[in-house]
């Protein structure tokens, strides 16, 4: 009886029927619900967030559901070029790359375990809405090549669901080290057969120690094969208050990442991610106009993670035989990317600036400037 509640359910979750005309529903980011393509029918998404609690991460082995993506009518596929690997719709043929823009790859033929996710963003931005983005950037900037404007028309645009892990921690830090205050004392000094006064800036050395207690909340870690922290960090934050339970049917006519990073290593990033920001709390603590010996100790406890899934637009594209890529937030809009430089435009600059500085030495030499 349970197996058959199961099949069913994972048969309703695949196939979601229009109640009006018996067409498939789909999310759309315009409106923000499941509608259907043939009738105009929607949906609204359930905002539920009751699901999305935190994981104990020493115990992450036993505590999580394994995800099938297959389950859910999705195929992974595994790109020979940039080794990331995504789902895309179980009926789906052609495939391109959303992160390289490659069409080397490959349907991988075995059944996939994954740690489920508990939260997801559903995408806020429209296709209509990236594309105008992707438009007005790639055409932005002079010292990138004209022709750039043309790849305006391209149909590169990906709207992926990107794996990330957020982790908790609890910690508490000592530290010390020496704080430095500038003063000034008046000199004279002989400049050029002169006597002249200056201000001389030194340094007051001050010894200070002390603690800082701070709690870690939702340390966001990319955990995608296909793009770097670096990259995804440019068009952060999200709304993490945003969260839903983590529903599949918001990802049916979506192309979605299954995580490369495991939760273990993602928390070796996070744990990098806190260190910094721990340091530049104690430096803040330090004070000072300048340190020097500054040192930190750092305790963790009480980690938790969650696995959650956020929207991303990617547009990967070829210029001269190299790749660039731009990204969108798929929630607030916030763009980044990469763009050619167009050296031959340098190089007008360049040459026309050492016409004005020639110009201007001509002008001095010959008595007009005196």
């Amino acid at each position: 009886m349970e197996i058959q509640k199961e099949e069913q359910f994972l048969e309703d979750i695949v196939r979601v029927p229009c109640p009006s005309c018996g067409s498939q529903l789909l999310y759309t980011a315009k409106g923000r619900s499941l509608k259907c393509q043939h009738c105009g029918y929607a949906e609204s998404v359930n905002n539920a967030n009751d699901k999305i609690v935190e994981q104990n991460l020493s115990e992450a082995a036993n505590k999580v559901v394994d995800f099938v993506p297959e389950e859910i009518g999705k195929k992974v596929f595994d790109c020979n070029n940039c080794g990331a690997k995504f789902m895309v719709e179980h009926d789906k043929v052609k495939v391109n790359c959303g992160f390289c823009g490659s069409s080397n790859v490959n349907l991988e033929a075995y059944q996939h375990n994954y740690i489920q996710p508990i939260g997801i963003v559903p995408f806020y931005i429209s296709r209509d809405e990236a594309e105008k983005q992707f438009v007005e950037w790639i055409s932005r900037g002079w010292f990138h090549p004209n022709s750039l404007k043309k790849l305006a028309k391209l149909d590169g645009l990906h709207g992926i669901y990107i794996p990330f892990w957020t982790y908790d921690a609890q910690t508490v830090s000592d530290w010390q080290g020496e704080a430095g205050f500038y003063y000034y004392e008046t000199k004279t000094l002989r400049v050029n057969g002169k006597m002249q006064t200056q201000q001389v800036r030194k340094t007051r050395w001050v010894y200070r120690s002390g603690n800082l207690n701070h709690f870690f909340d939702d340390v966001l870690v990319v955990a995608s094969g296909g793009l770097e922290q670096r990259e995804v960090q440019k068009v952060m934050p999200y709304k993490l208050d945003e969260l839903v339970n983590f529903d599949a049917r918001l990802m049916l006519g979506w192309e979605s990442e299954v995580y490369k990073l495991e939760v273990d290593k993602g928390y070796q990033v996070a744990d990098s991610i806190m260190d910094d920001r721990i340091r530049n709390m104690c430096s803040a603590q330090l004070g000072g106009d300048t340190q020097r010996n500054l040192k930190v100790h750092s305790n963790k406890s009480d980690q938790t993670f969650k696995h959650i899934i956020l929207p991303l637009w990617i547009c990967s594209y070829n210029y001269n035989g190299k790749s660039f890529r731009f990204l969108i937030n798929g929630q607030t809009g916030k763009v980044n990317g990469q763009k050619p430089i167009s050296w031959i435009k340098i190089a007008i600059l360049v040459f026309a600036f050492v016409l004005f500085i020639a110009g201007v030495v001509w002008l001095r030499e010959s008595g007009v400037f005196r």
